[in-house]
């Protein structure tokens, strides 16, 4: 399927502005005055003195304890994002977008914010992330029922926030794997001044270099992620941060497709050359500040610049660059006696150039077989732009001891889809006891459309925004200071998905090719038991249950959605030696995905003598069971002084040959009922060995 994908909307990070009230400067004046007159005091009865002093914007600089133990998972190559694959609810989704899929929602339901600000991916091609493992703070998955502050989302939302750089003499950082490699450089530059850069580059296109040659298919550009983060940060006085930041990620490699290949044998079409890069550059400058009682305030500005471009076949090709200029301001005071109430304004403007050169195919994720929507070669070209406006506000209300309730409003304006939504969004939490939570919380949710569905001429512009509705129950346990377990239940509802247009159908305009008239469901419950680090010891168990549907709401038929994954378990288990010595492993069972089943071969329309694969009812056969067992042991130790860590892993130590899908295997003595269906499996055993060193 050739399809025009593009990313919408990504922005970059952080900026805040305020004024220090008169009577904070008063309180500060005061205390300044008693503490020289104190220390005189005791200086002339000769006592010593131990001062003790702190700052309202102190850097948040090191890395928060639970994600130090996402770091830590085995298989992952010290990415804390690519641990969320280990977390109940979560699996990963392929295709092209290296995006996890969350409780039953679409990968492009996802939202991503870094240091508080939307962007429009943080996952490599690959599945791993674009951030250094040195350069990140906190890192929280919300699967269902977020907040007012979140929009744009109607699946999960992944918030990074990176580390401020440290005072501290310039140091550098290597990291050298199988995988990935790269430096960093932080310091000090002057009081109060600080740094960091980092840059890292991945190692497949020595697995896969250039000239390889298999069944066909021929590299010659090797694959290749690189992505960068850099800071620059001034601490002005003892309630302002200036924040500089730069971030880049880009994606790009190319194969030959040749006659003889599957793909050209099932579709000529193809046949050529397949190049495809991403890429992203953002930039952003902020100020925050930190005045008394719990109030913060901030204002961000960033500008990012995206671009993608696809060539495939002979001279088809999808060339998309976006500029994007975003704006978000956001406070937190406390008002009312047990309130505390936090509002903001989120603003973002897109320009979008698009060219394209294709034989589209208008079809969704929710058609069975993508060969029956081709449609004729088209070329445009276009410019498209975007507004995007949103105020939020929420309140939480402490209503005594043992229940808090969150109350939330986001009002939205698209000036594309010319829509506004109003998303009330709540929460209440009752602390049953010390150890005992109770929590239950909804909200309302909508997107931006999936651009391809939404360019005139490829789709439809009038087309509406998905929107959903989340229901999510929980309950916290801490059994004691070691294990904690949870349970959680949650329940979505998805309206106005994309629905491609029938072309024989009578009833609607076949040229908009979509319409919103697909709707949906999904609900689970997930069980999770943490072991927290305790005698070296660490880890956690998880066990979810979960189903997903769509529904055509022109023909009312339910099928399942072909991400749904009933059974979900895994095993994350960690142990520390000593001080130079850990191991960890990872293991996940799942039940496998859903697929359409080829039930036969038919004749090519457009090319004699080749076939195309017949398809059945849409998602109605499961894929095998999926388990696969990860190791990983790291040594801490010195060279010429310097710190240094090496690490050796086994991904799919078990060699679990599984099966990811299936697919048509053409042969030169093929028939309409003789033909070959082969499985494609997922990575087989995969060694790797990592050097990381700081100077």
């Amino acid at each position: 399927m050739k399809k025009l994908s593009v990313i919408y909307m990504v922005s970059s990070l952080l900026m805040l502005m305020v004024t220090i009230p008169v009577t904070a400067l008063a309180e500060e004046e005061l205390e300044k005055i008693n503490t020289e007159a104190t220390k005189k005091k005791v200086s002339q009865q000769g006592i010593e003195v131990i001062e003790v002093t702190s700052k309202r914007n102190q850097a948040n600089s090191e890395m928060t304890e639970q994600t130090e133990i996402l770091m830590s998972v085995a298989g992952i190559g010290n990415d804390p994002l690519s641990a969320v694959y280990s977390l109940p609810g979560i699996v990963y989704a392929g295709s092209d977008t290296g995006s996890p899929a969350v409780r039953g929602s679409s990968p492009d339901d996802n939202a991503f914010y870094i240091d508080d600000m939307a962007v429009g991916y943080i996952f490599h091609l690959f599945g791993d992330s674009i951030f250094n493992e040195n350069l990140i703070q906190d890192f929280t998955l919300h699967p269902a029922a977020f907040g007012s502050e979140y929009g744009n989302a109607t699946g999960g939302v992944f918030d990074v926030q990176l580390r401020d750089p440290r005072q501290q003499d310039i140091a550098t950082t290597i990291d050298l794997s199988m995988l990935k490699s790269g430096f960093m450089v932080e310091g000090e530059t002057f009081a109060d001044q600080a740094f960091y850069l980092s840059y890292r580059r991945s190692q497949i296109h020595l697995f896969l270099p250039e000239g390889t040659e298999e069944n066909g298919y021929t590299i010659f550009k090797a694959p290749i992620s690189e992505d960068y983060q850099g800071k620059y940060q001034w601490l002005i006085g003892d309630a302002h941060k200036l924040t500089f930041s730069a971030s880049g990620a880009s994606d790009t490699g190319g194969i030959n497709i040749s006659e003889e290949s599957e793909a050209g044998k099932i579709d000529p079409d193809s046949v050529g050359d397949l190049k495809i890069t991403t890429k992203f550059d953002s930039q952003s400058l902020s100020w925050q500040y930190y005045g008394n009682e719990e109030k913060i305030m901030q204002l961000v500005a960033g500008h990012t610049v995206n671009t993608r471009d696809q060539m495939f076949g002979q001279g088809q090709f999808i060339k998309v660059d976006e500029e994007i200029y975003n704006l978000r301001f956001s406070s937190q005071i406390t008002w009312l006696e047990g309130h505390k109430l936090a509002f903001g304004l989120d603003y973002s403007k897109a320009d979008i150039d698009y060219s394209f050169d294709i034989i589209p195919y208008y079809c969704t994720e929710n058609d069975a077989d993508c060969n029956d929507k081709k449609g004729e070669r088209i070329q445009d070209f276009a410019n498209l732009t975007d507004e995007d406006i949103a105020i939020y506000v929420h309140d939480i209300w402490q209503l005594s001891d043992s229940w808090q309730l969150t109350a939330g409003l986001r009002a939205e304006r698209n000036d594309y889809t010319e829509q506004n939504f109003i998303h009330p969004r709540l929460a209440l939490d009752w602390f049953v006891a010390e150890d005992l939570t109770i929590k239950a919380k909804a909200g309302t949710y909508s997107r931006f459309p999936d651009v391809d569905t939404a360019l005139n001429k490829l789709g439809n512009p009038n087309i509406k925004s998905p929107q959903a509705t989340h229901y999510s129950l929980g309950v916290d346990y801490s059994l004691n200071d070691i294990w904690f377990t949870s349970l959680d239940i949650y329940h979505k509802q998805l309206t106005e998905l994309p629905r491609s247009i029938d072309e024989n159908s009578a009833e609607e305009d076949f040229e908009l090719h979509y319409t919103n008239g697909t709707s949906g469901d999904a609900q689970g419950v997930e069980w999770l038991v943490r072991h927290e680090r305790n005698d070296g010891w660490f880890g956690w168990v998880s066990l979810s249950w979960s189903q997903s549907q769509r529904t055509d709401d022109l023909t009312n038929i339910s099928t399942d959605y072909y991400l749904d994954t009933p059974l979900v378990a895994n095993v994350v288990v960690n142990y520390e030696l000593n001080e130079r010595w850990d191991f960890g492993l990872r293991f996940t069972l799942r039940s496998g995905a859903k697929y359409t089943p080829i039930v036969g071969l038919r004749e090519n329309p457009d090319y004699e003598d080749n076939f195309l694969a017949d398809y059945g009812e849409l998602n109605a056969k499961t894929l095998p069971v999926y388990h696969r067992l990860d190791l990983e042991a790291n040594y801490k130790t010195t060279y010429w002084g310097y710190d240094a860590k090496w690490t050796w892993a086994i991904i799919n130590a078990m060699a679990q040959k599984n099966v990811s899908g299936y697919y048509y295997e053409p042969g030169d003595d093929d028939t309409l009922t003789q033909y070959n269906i082969s499985g494609e499996e997922d990575i087989g055993v995969f060694p790797y060995v990592g050097l990381k060193m700081s100077f």
